[in-house]
Parts: structure tokens; sequence; C-alpha cells
């Protein structure tokens, strides 16, 4: 897996060097389909650093986004790229899912209908328009665009799947509305659209018979019929509507043939039957036309009109009736049920009240009226028009009988609830319970009342209360619900961040279920949120005791356990062990990440990168895909100084916006120092304060790595009124381990420079010293004194070197004692180095001090100056800039004061030059 991981890592790095724009959407395209993409994003943001106004690559950015669910982002993206290309038609299409995702259906629709102004037969997208209509809640104009479509496209039989079925259910919502009429509307579009199939034309009938319309539903029936003429339901169907018309002349031929015997029997004794009440019926009639105030007349010639369903006439009799002898709760009860027959709502609604306004005491009366009322109030209820279902419930608990008033309770409760009138829902409920004391649903709602008022103390108790009622398997289902309520308390108090109140909820439920899972969770984690380690340690190990399969308690155990750095080593190794035995639980797989990365760094930090790059390796067998691990493995190769695998897993690190620039040029200092060679351009201008003349010293140097060991070799130039001066020197540095380093070199020189320069130094660090490196060093020159105005008697001299090094974070201090013996003489110089690093050892800026009797031993070999056994002191300072991730350059002045030989105080300047190329 890392071999893999490696290949791709480099694919990365060498092919993001691309030409143009398209080149960027071409290749961020290809590693989205791959499914590439976080690495198609990086491209996209490479292409938007070339081409920050380029629409597409803005697009890409958004779909993207969309992808990984950021959807603010996404949409950020993708209106700019219609800024800057209003035609962008990917960049609209992404914006419609965007916006329904959303929910923002208005806007997405917008964004539809301008994709559809540039392709007006896109067939998914009217769907998708459709769709959102419906999301919306405008069914009116999602049905109207249904119907627009199918007739657009008459030969889509999607289409027309979907705009049948859409019908269907339209007309089934009218036919429960009650709106008779508008359901025949669209059961007639319905039969026009699909006319092969038999239920339509039943459909049809229905509607029409509800309607009151007989012969047009006799009408489809037989249209149905011509169709299919054997089928069952629409024969037995025709047979009744014509029975209920009387029709047996039609009925009987008609089932005769179509040979349904047993029906033609039956019907033929009605028909026998209704030809015998005929007659009476005529009787009836004529003696009620001579004397309507007849009763028995009136009587018999009404429930023949009611048989006959001819509920017009009945009303006529009614009001006949009523007009010769007066109004009369019978005759109100009788319009009453002619209405309720035909399906008149309204006036049987109307009608119901007047008679109760009129007869209150009236049993029959009150019972037609509680059942109205009943029905209002459970309407406005599903309007959402609780306070006037409120006024009508308590009418129903007043004239009622027992199972209405009960309903009614339970329905005032309710409505006080979506009020959020929660007290007076405590005082309904409190009535409830005192009527039906062992009806625990009651309970559970007074817990759920008290929740809703924030009295979470309060909920659990009345939660409680029931728990200590029950036992077995019922309480175990209520002690679920107890949960449930447990949960909702703690998130919510955890949301205002209120932890030690969550934590005495968590620890409360855990006493009615000590061994409920997600309750030790919520103890665990709210322990460790008020720094109670110790408790959240010991309900850790309840949970791991309750639960031993469960790796959660064992994670929280060990990241407890981590919290001590101490214990490190023994957590790692106990989830080395856990893993190893379960390797793709992930939880155990992150935790076991995050102590490797947390002792890893311990081991860094103690001189044991060796141990911490072979638990990384572990740990990445697991985690393969771990940045982080990635990026602390290679800390540690920087430790022990392998800087190409030092730069190679730090890669991995992702930045953010604001540590990226200083995490590239620290990118930059491990590549500079992962590669073997260097080369090296030096120069020296060097000016004495009271003369204008200036003394240059070039020089070029060339370093090779090989393993522990660096060569270098250097040759110094110089060009003054004598001649010209070289000088060749070569130096050997070894590093025997981590603490111990040394330095050899040596140099020879025509004029200008020391003939003979030989140093040796040793360079240690102290651990017990906090630290510190301290070097140590000899060296040995043979001065030119021809060339230079120097008045020695001998000229050769020696010098023993002392310094130490301290780091502390960013600064570095150098301090370094130079003694020398010349000409019989001791000299000195002390200089203090300071040094703040910027972003990596190769960005720094310097200041420097010094003071002795003698000058700086870089002076003294380049002989700038002769201000021996005369007090010298100097400053300086300069900086250090990595340009390029293999190029460095640096700058550095120094301004010398000293007394020369005459006694006179003189200045010198100086400024280093200095360019290196690694490769």
């Amino acid at each position: 897996m890392i071999v893999l991981f490696c290949h791709q890592f480099s694919f990365a790095q060498t092919e993001i060097n691309l030409d143009g724009r398209d080149s960027y959407i071409e290749k961020a395209m290809t590693q989205f389909d791959r499914g590439n993409w976080d690495e198609g994003k990086k491209t996209v943001d490479l292409g938007l650093k070339r081409y920050p106004f380029d629409s597409d690559l803005k697009m890409l950015s958004g779909k993207y986004h969309h992808h990984k669910g950021q959807n603010e982002k996404a949409r950020y993206d993708l209106v700019k790229a219609l800024q800057i290309n209003p035609d962008n038609v990917d960049a609209k299409q992404i914006l419609v899912n965007v916006e329904l995702e959303t929910e923002r259906y208005s806007s997405a629709i917008c964004y539809v209908n301008e994709l559809l102004e540039v392709n007006p037969y896109w067939r998914g997208l009217w769907r998708k328009k459709i769709e959102l209509y419906k999301l919306q809640g405008n069914f009116v104009e999602a049905n109207r665009l249904q119907e627009r479509i199918s007739q657009i496209y008459p030969d889509d039989k999607k289409l027309k799947e979907d705009y049948i079925y859409a019908m269907e259910l339209d007309a089934a919502a009218k036919r429960k509305e009650g709106d008779i009429d508008g359901a025949i509307e669209i059961s007639k579009k319905l039969l026009k659209e699909n006319p092969e199939k038999v239920e339509n034309y039943i459909l049809m009938a229905n509607d029409y018979l509800k309607a009151g319309d007989l012969n047009t539903a006799l009408s489809y029936l037989d249209r149905g019929l011509n169709s299919f003429p054997e089928n069952s339901e629409l024969i037995n169907k025709k047979a009744g509507v014509l029975a209920q018309q009387k029709k047996y002349d039609e009925l009987l031929p008609f089932l005769q043939k179509k040979g349904y015997a047993q029906q033609y029997s039956y019907y033929l004794m009605e028909a026998a039957r209704y030809s015998k009440n005929q007659q009476t019926h005529i009787l009836y009639g004529k003696i009620f036309e001579e004397n309507p105030g007849n009763e028995e007349a009136f009587d018999n010639i009404y429930n023949y009109t009611v048989a006959v369903q001819q509920y017009d006439e009945a009303l006529r009799l009614i009001k006949v009736q009523r007009r010769v002898n007066g109004d009369s709760k019978e005759l109100y009860l009788k319009e009453l049920a002619v209405y309720e027959m035909m399906g008149n709502d309204s006036k049987s609604i109307a009608l119901t009240k007047r008679l109760f306004e009129r007869y209150p005491n009236d049993y029959d009366v009150q019972n037609a009226y509680v059942k109205v009322i009943f029905e209002e109030a459970k309407y406005k209820m599903s309007e959402k028009r609780y306070a006037e279902a409120i006024d009508d419930w308590y009418k129903v608990i007043q004239y009622g009988d027992e199972d209405y008033v009960y309903v009614a309770r339970n329905s005032i409760f309710n409505a006080h609830v979506e009020l959020g009138e929660y007290l007076d829902a405590l005082n309904v409920l409190n009535e409830l319970i005192a009527n039906d004391k062992d009806n625990k649903d009651f309970y559970l709602k007074r817990a759920d009342l008290y929740y809703r008022q924030k009295n979470f103390n309060m909920a659990l108790s009345a939660y409680e209360n029931i728990l200590d009622q029950t036992e077995g398997n019922q309480r175990n289902r209520f002690l679920s619900g107890y949960g449930n309520l447990s949960t909702l308390i703690i998130k919510d108090l955890v949301e205002v961040f209120r932890y030690d109140q969550a934590l005495q909820y968590a620890e409360r439920w855990l006493e009615q279920d000590p061994k409920n899972e997600l309750a030790l969770r919520y103890a665990i984690n709210l322990s460790y949120q008020t720094n109670s380690l110790e408790k959240a340690y010991l309900y850790a190990e309840s949970g791991n005791r309750a639960h031993p399969n469960s790796t959660f308690f064992i994670v929280k155990m060990a990241e407890i356990t981590a919290e001590n750095p101490e214990n490190y080593e023994e957590v790692y190794n106990l989830l080395l062990e856990k893993v190893s035995a379960d390797p793709y639980n992930q939880d155990l797989i992150n935790a076991y990440a995050q102590i490797t990365e947390d002792y890893s760094h311990q081991l860094i930090r103690g001189e044991r990168s060796p141990d911490a790059i072979e638990n990384l390796d572990n740990a990445l067998r697991y985690a393969p895909n771990n940045n982080t691990l990635k990026y602390t493995k290679g800390i540690a190769y920087e430790k022990i100084k392998n800087y190409d695998s030092a730069y190679y897993y730090q890669s991995f690190y992702v930045p953010s916006p604001q540590e990226e620039k200083q995490f590239n040029h620290y990118l930059y200092y491990l590549y500079y120092k992962s590669l073997d060679n260097e080369i090296g351009l030096h120069h020296l201008r060097s000016r004495p304060g009271d003369i204008d003349v200036i003394n240059p010293i070039s020089a070029i140097s060339y370093s090779h790595i090989d393993n522990n060991n660096t060569y270098s070799g250097r040759i110094n130039y110089a060009g003054r009124p004598p001649g010209k001066g070289y000088q060749i020197q070569a130096a050997w540095m070894r590093e025997w381990n981590y603490k111990t380093t040394t330095l050899i070199d040596a140099a020879w020189a025509n004029q200008f420079f020391p003939t003979i320069s030989i140093n040796a130094s040793i360079f240690r660090d102290i651990t017990k010293l906090k630290e510190v490196n301290l070097e140590l060093g000899i060296g040995y020159r043979i001065l030119d004194t021809v060339s230079s105005n120097a008045n020695l008697g001998n000229r050769n001299m020696f010098n023993f070197v002392v310094g130490a090094t301290k780091v502390i974070d960013d600064f570095r201090i150098n301090a370094r004692l130079n003694n020398f013996i010349l000409d019989g003489r001791y000299l000195y110089n002390l200089t203090v180095n300071g040094r703040y690093t910027l972003w990596s050892p190769k960005h720094y800026v310097t200041a420097m001090a010094g003071v002795g009797s003698s000058p700086d031993v870089e002076l003294l070999d380049y002989q700038v100056y002769d201000g021996f056994s005369a007090l010298n002191t100097m400053v300086g300072a300069g900086f250090t800039y990595m340009f390029a991730k293999n190029v460095s350059f640096g700058v550095l002045g120094t301004w010398y004061n000293y007394r020369n030989n005459d006694g006179i105080y003189r200045n010198h300047h100086n400024i280093f030059l200095n360019l290196n190329v690694a490769f």
C-alpha cells in the first residue's frame, strides 16, 4: 500500500505544470470522473491561480464542493461562474441540484427555466421542474405542467405514465375532500388518456353516482361495456344503477343476456314487489294531492320517494307538509335524513345546528349536533386552526357521551400542545389522569410536556413513576422511552455548553439502566468535558464489562490513560495488540493512529527517531491514508537528517491557507537538504572607513555529501595592487552520530591569504546542559606579511576556539571565543551571533557583535586589515532567503572599529554576499 501511494504522489508532483486553461479543465474532469475528487480539486485550484476569472474552472470548483456536500461553498463558486459567463450550462445544472438539496425551490425553478430557454426540449428538465413544483407545494402548477409536457411529447410513455399517475392521485384527493365536480373533471381526462383501463369507466360512473346523476353514470358504464362486454364489475354496477332507478324492464333482459341467473331471479322478485307497491304509491299520491295535511298519505308517499332515491321530490313533500301543518321536529328530522342521503353536507350541518337551537334538550338532536361539531373540530385540527377547534371540543364535552368526551379531552390536550400552551395542556392532562389513573400513556404525555417546558427534572420524574410501577418486558419498553427522553435532555444541555448538568442527567439515566451503552458513552464524554478523568475512566471500565465486544470503551480507556504522557508506551502496546486482533475496526484504527502520533513525537524529542519510525510504519499498515502519521514520520526522518525521506513524508501534510506559505518554504528547505551536491558563489566587498579603496574577494565552492561525510572544496580569489592572490581550501566534515560531528579543513595560498591554514573542530550536543552544542577547536596559520602591512616578527599563528550554540524555539544563539598566539602575544576575539528563523533554517535574519584584541578569525583568513593587539569591536546584521527549492541567497554586513599601530581608531566595513545552488 505504501509503494502504491508513493507512485500516486509522484504523479501528482510531476504533472502539475500544465499549459493553458483547457489542460486544467480536462485533467480535473478526468480526475472527477475517476473518483479522484481531492486530486481534481488541487488541479482546479492550480488552474484558478493562473486563470482566476475562468468560468469553467469556477464551475468545477463548485462541482467539487457539491459532491462533498458543501452546498454554501458550491453555490458561491457556481454563482461566480455564472457572473463570468451567464451561459455556463453546467454551472446552472449543478445549481439546480444545490438549490434542490437546500430546499430553495423557487431559485431552483429559475435556473431550470434558464436552461429550458437554451434547450426547450430537454425532457429531464421538465420532469425536474414538475418535481420542484411538488416539493414547493404548488400541485396546481405541477399538474398543469404535467399535462402540458404530456401533450408536447405524446409518444413518451414515461411522461404519459407520470401524467396519468398524477391525475389519479389528484382525483383521489378530490374525492377525499368531497369535491365530486373536481373529481369528475379529472376522471374525464383520465378516461380520455387511457380508455383501455376498465377502472376508469367504473370510477367515472361512481363519481356521477355520488353527484346524484344516475343517467350519466349509466352512460359511462355502457361505454365501458362496449370495450369490455364481459367485465363482471361493469355488469354488476350497471345492474345496481338500473335497480336503483327501478328500471326493471331494462335490467331483467340485460341480466338474462349476460347469463347472470342468480341476479336475474333476485331482481325478478324485486320487480314483482315494486309492481305491487306501485299501485299503493299512486293511490296515496292522489290522496296527498287532494289533502296535503293527511299525515298517513304523507308518510306513505315520503317513504316511497326516499326508497326510490327521489330526494328532490321528498324535499318538496316536506315543504308542502310544513306549509299545511307547520314546523315540527319530525319534519326537520326527515329533512335532515334526506340531505344526509343526498350527501349534501353543508345543508345537513346547517339544519342540524338549527335543530339544536330549537330543541337543545332533545336526545336525538343532541347526538346529531355532537356528531356535526365533532367532525368540524377534527377538520379544524387538520387545518391547524387549534384555537377554534378547542371551542368545538368543549361543546362536544358538554353534550357528548363518554366516548366523545374522552376523544375531545385528548384533542384539547393536543391542541394546547400544538399552540405551545403547555400549562393549559398540563391542566387538561391532569383531568385525564384523574379519570384514568392506570393509563400510562398519560404519564408519558406528562413527561413530554415537562420536557417541552424545559423542566427536565420533572420530565424524568414523570417517567420514573412509570418505571417504578412496571417490571419485566413492559419495564424494558418504557426504559427505552426513558432513554430517548434522556438523550434529548442531554443534547439540549450540551448545545448550550451546560456539561455539568448534562453529566448529572447521564448519571441519573444510568441509575435506571446501568448497562445502557448510549448512557455510558454520554457519561464518559461528559466526564471528559468536565475534566473528571477518573470518573470517565470508571464509566469506560463499566462499559467494557457490560459490553465486552464494543471497542468504544476500550478506545476511551486508552485515550484517558494517554492523557498522561508517561503512559504513552503502555497505551501504544495495548492498542497495537487490539488492532492486530481486529485489523478492520475503524474506531480502533483511529485510536491506534492517534496514540502512535503522540508516542512518536515523544520518542522524537527523546532522540529515539528510529523507534518512532518503526511504530509509525506499524500504524500506516492499518491506516495507509493517514497523512498526519506520514507527516510525523517525516519529522522523525528530519531528526536523523534523512532529508529526502523527510521531504517526501512531510509533503503529505495539508496546510491551512494561513500556514501554506511557511509550510512550502519549509519543504523547500527539506528538499535543499536532501540534495547531495552544492555549488556556492561568494563575494566580499571590504572597505576601510577613511580610504576610498575597495578590497574585493570572490570565491567558488563545491560540496558533496556521502552518507555521514561532507567533502568541500573552495577557491578564493583576490586582486589587489601587488597582483592576484589565490587560496585553495579543502574540508571534511564527519557526523559520527546524532550528537557528535567533526570538521577538518586545510588551505594553501600564494598571497593575500594565510600561506598555510589548518583547522580542526569537534561539535558535541550536551543533553545535561539542556541541549547545548559545544565546540572545541584548534588551528594553525602562517600569515602572509609580504603583501600586507602587518609588522610581525613571527608569521606563525596558533588558535584555540571554544564555542556554544543554543536553540530556543525560533531563536539560535552562538558564542565563540577564539584564543590566538601570535608573535609571542596572546590575542582573543569573542563573537556572539543571534539568528531568528522565519520559515525554515534557510530563511532567517541575523545580528552579531564582537569584541577582542584581534579581528574575527574569518577576516584573518582574508587578511583585509591588520588590527592586532588593539581593541577591536564589531557589529553586523544580515539575512538568508531561499527563493527556490534549491537556491538560497545571503547578505551580511559588518562594521569593525579598531585602533591601528599608530594609535588611531579606524573603521572597516564589509559586505558578504553568497549564492548557493544545490543539486
